[in-house]
């Protein structure tokens, strides 16, 4: 990603209506999955700016690891020191060291040029009955301009992402899309305009807030249905207890 894509997202990732909605749903997801993650070690695998690693808090138990130079920049400038650089696609970590990670909007990247070797590498550093949440974006018909400026090789459906979490090893325990509420707005804006604005709906505080109280119905509607169409994609998956063969 480029600079000005990072400056970018850290200036608005605290008010945007989409990263609030973002963060909000992770963490409903998180604690869902597993509700004592406070007291567990978490890592925040491709962290961007910092902006969800900061909400994990306890600096002593939590990292967060990316690949850009840039990024981290961004991370220290928040306040984050635990931090180190490190590529999802080998994780500098021993084996079985997270009970939980977090891989938020990471595998669509260029930069990421095997998705199934990037998940068995997660897979690895994750502890048995460990949980992997992912967000990821959805349908390649809906590629934008934002993402050529963000370095977008792929988009997903619910259909490949599952086969690409059964192969790694996973047990699939959530596979849902997400901004659905607000789906045929999308279409329209990446495929009739070409979306030249790069980042959708973006136009204003009373647009921020109004998009931003649909997400918020979406959120409580996520909790009890999966939505069958969306931007992206929320997978939330676990290591199993026992491997596959008993080993």
């Amino acid at each position: 990603m480029n600079t000005a894509e990072y400056e970018t997202m850290f200036r608005v990732e605290e008010k945007h209506w989409w990263y609030r909605a973002l963060h909000r749903l992770l963490f409903q997801a998180l604690q869902r999955a597993m509700p004592d993650w406070r007291e567990r070690r978490v890592l925040d695998a491709g962290c961007g700016t910092g902006a969800v690693l900061s909400r994990l808090g306890n600096p002593a138990t939590n990292l967060g690891i990316d690949v850009s130079d840039e990024a981290l920049r961004f991370c220290r400038q928040r306040g984050l020191n635990n931090v180190m650089k490190g590529d999802v696609m080998s994780p500098p970590f021993a084996d079985e060291s997270f009970d939980a990670i977090i891989c938020s909007s990471v595998l669509y990247h260029e930069w990421v040029p095997d998705v199934g070797r990037a998940l068995a590498g997660l897979y690895r550093v994750l502890r048995p009955g460990g949980v992997l949440l992912l967000i990821l974006p959805a349908f390649r018909f809906l590629h934008s301009a934002h993402d050529d400026a963000v370095m977008t090789a792929r988009r997903f459906t619910r259909r490949e992402t599952r086969s690409l979490l059964l192969a790694a090893g996973y047990e699939i325990e959530r596979l849902t899309y997400w901004t659905s509420l607000l789906f045929p707005f999308a279409v329209a804006a990446r495929t009739l305009r070409g979306s030249r604005e790069g980042r959708d709906f973006n136009s204003g505080a009373l647009a921020n807030a109004a998009f931003g109280s649909v997400m918020t119905v979406e959120r409580v509607l996520l909790r009890i249905v999966s939505m069958p169409a969306g931007v992206a994609l929320l997978a939330v998956a676990r290591k199993p207890v026992t491997a596959p063969g008993g080993r």
